[in-house]
């Protein structure tokens, strides 16, 4: 209806100039040039000349008011962020004059709780970068060293206040950034650092930006100067490094330029922007305005001046509103043939005129609504192809709408999951296992809701309840910026992962004996080393092999020598816990890793094993075999940083045992031997 208004109008002056200057040419009688003549008489004489003098007077003003805009928020963002910082830092010094040196507990003991307003978190370091103490507690940070950290390295440089590169938190997996002080004891010496977590992606700091009020495309960036951004309202990832091609304005701002200038957004779209510089934390607040917001008054007042001078040419048009009826029939009759085309109760258009121009816009409706029938066909056999495609696919495949209801699933899938009819949304999440269902289930909302791919393996109940390893690969769809639903395929790889369990089991255990083989025990060994240095869990290494065992596989033979092994196995597995840890490291060389356990607890239960190995013999051609072990015990001490350090102790008094007259436990503070025959 706007259309036909327009040309209603637009006919209407034209058609006036045609009846005042008809014996003129013969070009005045088609329908182009009486829209030429009308647009250029009326717009030339009522509206060029005043719309042009406005437009340019209105914009210098509105440049200058959105000029004074930008500066005006830039300085109060820049001011506001500097304060924040400043702020952060100063509690963050405060804090540090009452701890001197690091060490564990002093944020509890100075009431870290209170700076829960400013920071996620509070980390206390020594001079080798060690987090001696942490708030909030049971984290895991405690213990943890981070010397090949950026802030690091600063803060054994330079020793002051520092903020500094966002960075992914190794523990956490959040993107975050520190603020830094330095700790000085009462004669001024650097003894380490405090240093107060932000999380870009929660804190206040950065949560402020959302309230501003920039209109409804204007918007706030923060970017540090080492050109990784930090914020911006459409930005997905928390940390985000900046292309090469940068603007410009922001190019000069990252070597510390202030001010306001003319871009384009990443759209293309041309913008207003000013920069300000965060000299605190080397960050860059960015304002940004789209031009065509900054310029949306002076449009609007454009578009009413329109409207008055539309109102003046309305004044004439009873005076030719016959000649108008006339000119326009063709086009009325265009209207209905054309609605008709789209009801389908038509397929080509056909008016009978001599307007030229007229014909040519017939002849363009009727090729275009030929090349659209001719792209329906070739729509639905696309669609009913790729539905077959689908269908015939071996591997499981679906198809969702854009809220995730389930619209296609193929005869394959049905065959995987053991079901005969569809699942709606709720029946699918009732039949994940209930283990998997809360991370499944988040991951499908967050892909739904930002749009983007769902890559997931997790346990499925098929009809009998029994479980099945599910591994979905869904793709987000989107035409033409449009997110239209998701396409996805599903293997079932329960297989896969019972056969991969096996190989991680055999991969660690000996198969002769079923204990830990070297590697498996390595692995325990080093956990339980952590343990200790992180808790001070005690553990014990009982290490021994097999007194008088080579006459056996000399003389039995080598299926003699395994049917004694597996003996000593048996009688390891007899003596020792459910939570401790044997191994047969090689040969006839074992070893058990005993947590929790005190020295003479220790010695206590290595001398049980020792007499269960003696009492152990093996009945082979009618003649008994027997082995001892020599056994010896070591545990975990202050200064051990590799576990080769408590394996080498625990074998040296293994060796001290086989040459003291073997049969017997010995370890740095006690020996037991065996009671004399």
């Amino acid at each position: 209806m706007k259309t036909k208004s327009n040309l209603k109008e637009s006919a209407a002056g034209s058609q006036l100039l045609g009846i005042l200057s008809r014996p003129l040419t013969f070009p005045l009688m088609t329908l182009r040039g009486r829209l030429l003549v009308g647009a250029a008489v009326l717009w030339g004489v009522l509206c060029v000349t005043l719309l042009t003098l406005g437009w340019q007077a209105g914009r210098h003003l509105v440049d200058e008011t959105n000029h004074q805009h930008l500066r005006y928020e830039a300085e109060l963002i820049s001011n506001t962020i500097t304060n924040q910082v400043g702020l952060r830092l100063e509690e963050l010094a405060q804090l540090a004059s009452r701890i001197p040196e690091p060490r564990e507990g002093a944020l509890a003991d100075q009431h870290a709780h209170a700076l829960a307003h400013l920071f996620e978190g509070l980390s206390l370091f020594d001079r080798d970068t060690r987090v001696v103490d942490a708030w909030p507690t049971g984290d895991g940070r405690v213990g943890g060293s981070f010397p090949d950290r950026e802030y690091a390295r600063f803060m054994h440089a330079f020793q002051r206040p520092y903020v500094s590169e966002p960075f992914v938190g190794r523990i956490t997996g959040l993107p975050l950034v520190m603020m830094l002080v330095p700790l000085r004891d009462d004669e001024g010496r650097y003894t380490g650092f405090l240093g107060g977590l932000v999380n870009i992606n929660e804190s206040r700091l950065f949560k402020s930006f959302e309230r501003l009020r920039l209109g409804e495309g204007g918007y706030v960036t923060i970017t540090t100067a080492t050109g990784q951004r930090l914020y911006h309202p459409n930005q997905r990832q928390a940390i985000v490094g900046l292309p090469d091609d940068l603007p410009p304005a922001l190019e000069l701002a990252l070597y510390g330029w202030e001010g306001e200038s003319a871009g384009r957004m990443s759209s293309g779209e041309p913008q207003l922007v000013a920069y300000r510089q965060i000299w605190p934390a080397d960050w860059i607040v960015g304002v940004h305005l789209p031009q065509s917001q900054a310029e949306a008054p002076l449009v609007a007042g454009m578009r009413r001046i329109s409207f008055y001078a539309w109102g003046a040419l309305a004044l004439v048009l009873p005076l030719v509103g016959g000649l108008i009826w006339l000119t326009l029939r063709p086009l009325s009759r265009l209207a209905e043939q054309v609605r008709e085309l789209q009801d389908e109760r038509r397929s080509f258009v056909e008016i009978p005129t001599r307007m030229p121009e007229l014909r040519r816009v017939i002849d363009v409706i009727n090729e275009t609504e030929h090349a659209r029938r001719a792209s329906l066909r070739d729509l639905t056999e696309r669609e009913a192809l790729l539905r077959g495609t689908l269908a015939a696919s071996p591997q499981g495949m679906f198809v969702t709408d854009p809220h995730g209801r389930v619209t296609f699933m193929n005869d394959a899938l049905y065959t995987q999951l053991g079901i005969d009819d569809p699942l709606d949304m709720d029946t699918w999440s009732e039949r994940i296992h209930a283990e998997d269902r809360p991370a499944v289930l988040e991951a499908w909302n967050q892909s739904l809701a930002r749009r983007r791919d769902f890559m997931r393996q997790f346990r499925f109940l098929d009809a009998e309840g029994a479980p099945r390893w599910l591994d979905v690969h869904a793709g987000a769809i989107q035409v033409e910026g449009e997110f239209i639903g998701i396409v996805g395929a599903v293997r079932d790889i329960t297989q896969h992962r019972h056969d991969d369990a096996l190989r991680r089991w055999e991969a660690e255990h000996d198969p002769l004996t079923g204990l830990l083989n070297r590697r498996g025990l390595t692995r325990r060994l080093e956990e339980a080393l952590v343990e200790w240095q992180k808790a001070g869990t005690q553990a014990a290494v009982l290490l021994f092999d097999l007194d008088h065992f080579k006459p056996i596989n000399d003389q039995g033979g080598h299926a003699l020598g395994d049917r004694m092994l597996q003996q000593v196995a048996d009688a390891v597995r007899s003596v020792v816990r459910k939570s401790d840890h044997a191994a047969r490291q090689g040969g006839d060389e074992f070893a058990v890793l005993i947590g929790g356990c005190s020295p003479d607890q220790a010695l206590v239960l290595a001398e049980a094993l020792r007499d269960r190995i003696a009492s152990s013999p093996v009945e082979h051609a009618g003649r008994c075999w027997q082995v001892t072990a020599s056994i010896g015990v070591s545990h975990f001490q202050s200064d051990d940083e590799e576990i080769d350090a408590v394996l080498d102790r625990a074998d040296a008094a293994s060796y001290r045992a086989k040459h003291g007259g073997r049969d017997r436990v010995v370890s740095d503070g006690r020996e037991f031997a065996a009671p004399p025959v």
